[in-house]
């Protein structure tokens, strides 16, 4: 990678000397949003990290998380520079925060660079039940104090809107393979005792959408999942990846850290009940906090029903993946666990999303 030596001086704030740059997750899979992810460290051993994102080429239009050229498209592929870019993320209320800009620059039309602050902290894929508490808590003093009217919610037209009907949306394609009796056999035959309640869900959907819709707006990170924060030494919550950023709902943002832990196997394993239980209780009093005095039971109807919007369309597209045994055998390589146990978590996950429908219907 060639740097500027320009901008490593604008971006250390001085001459850095002679610099290494360490690829972070090199083998992760990134969407056609993201270039790359890299630690840059300084001769005297400071660091920061530069994001490299970029309007990509998708061979699948339809996909999940299609590079999208305009600002309203639910993926935008610049919405996450201009997050930095224009200090939204610096000026957010309460105690969550993002690593601090340091320099964004754009070398190229349809690629943009991130230097940020290199968090010190402890990352959610190593967190114990303990900073789910705290990350629930800092999330609800932010989003607070947006629903009580403290903070105004910010206006740029590159925000995500509506995102979560988007996702619905996007992930209706997958839907028909309901019908597909043949799909749900095999590693899939977990899934099976699901379908008719799905069918269900899905037939319900803008009931349950109006339910998100009708709480109090806030400003959303939408990827709220453990591998995605930093309990910081600094004693905040620290998020990182605002590619989706934008104007949502209160308890939008709940069930990735209540859902997402285990079907991403953060928490192989994970007891729901436990995380559930810890997050909402502590969401709330970060709400409250802030100045918004929301009521226990409408928290939950807001958040029980995004969840299910989240979470239990996947199944669909998840079944349709594992019809490719090479999807399979990067499933149980990433994770490091045999495919039934994998989607025994996963099966779990989804009927608790539906029950959370369910309880709304």
């Amino acid at each position: 990678m060639q740097l500027d030596p320009a901008q490593l001086r604008d971006a250390f704030g001085d001459d850095p000397g002679e610099v290494t740059v360490a690829a972070i997750d090199p083998d992760l899979r990134f969407h056609s949003v993201t270039g790359g992810v890299y630690r840059v460290h300084a001769e005297d051993g400071s660091s920061l990290v530069l994001k490299i994102v970029r309007h990509g080429h998708d061979e699948d239009p339809g996909a999940l998380w299609v590079s999208g050229a305009e600002p309203d498209h639910r993926n935008y592929w610049k919405r996450e520079w201009l997050a930095y870019d224009s200090r939204l993320l610096e000026r957010l209320p309460g105690q969550l925060r993002a690593p601090r800009t340091r320099l964004t620059t754009e070398p190229s039309p349809d690629e943009a660079w991130i230097w940020m602050e290199d968090v010190e902290g402890r990352g959610g894929a190593t967190w114990p039940t303990g900073d789910y508490d705290s990350a629930a808590f800092d999330l609800g003093t932010t989003q607070g104090s947006y629903a009580a009217g403290g903070d105004p919610l910010p206006s740029y037209d590159w925000l995500s809107r509506d995102w979560l009907r988007g996702w619905v949306d996007a992930l209706s394609r997958h839907v028909p393979l309901l019908d597909d009796d043949a799909a749900w056999t095999g590693e899939n035959a977990v899934f099976a005792t699901l379908r008719e309640r799905f069918a269900d869900m899905w037939a319900a959907r803008e009931t349950l959408l109006a339910i998100v819709e009708s709480a109090p707006s806030c400003v959303v990170h939408c990827d709220f999942w453990p591998t995605n924060l930093i309990a910081a030494d600094d004693g905040t919550t620290v998020a990182v990846d605002w590619s989706q950023v934008g104007i949502g709902a209160v308890g939008h943002d709940l069930d990735q850290l209540t859902l997402d832990p285990v079907w991403m196997q953060v928490l192989p394993d994970g007891d729901l009940d436990a995380l559930e239980s810890h997050v909402l209780a502590a969401y709330l009093a970060g709400l409250r906090t802030s100045g918004f005095d929301c009521d226990a039971e409408d928290l939950r109807r807001w958040y029980a029903a995004a969840a299910a919007c989240h979470y239990a369309p996947i199944l669909a597209m998840y079944v349709d993946s594992l019809r490719d045994p090479e999807r399979l055998a990067a499933l149980e390589a990433r994770h490091g666990r045999p495919i039934e146990a994998i989607n025994a978590d996963k099966a779990r996950v989804v009927d608790r999303a539906l029950t959370l429908g369910e309880s709304l219907l």
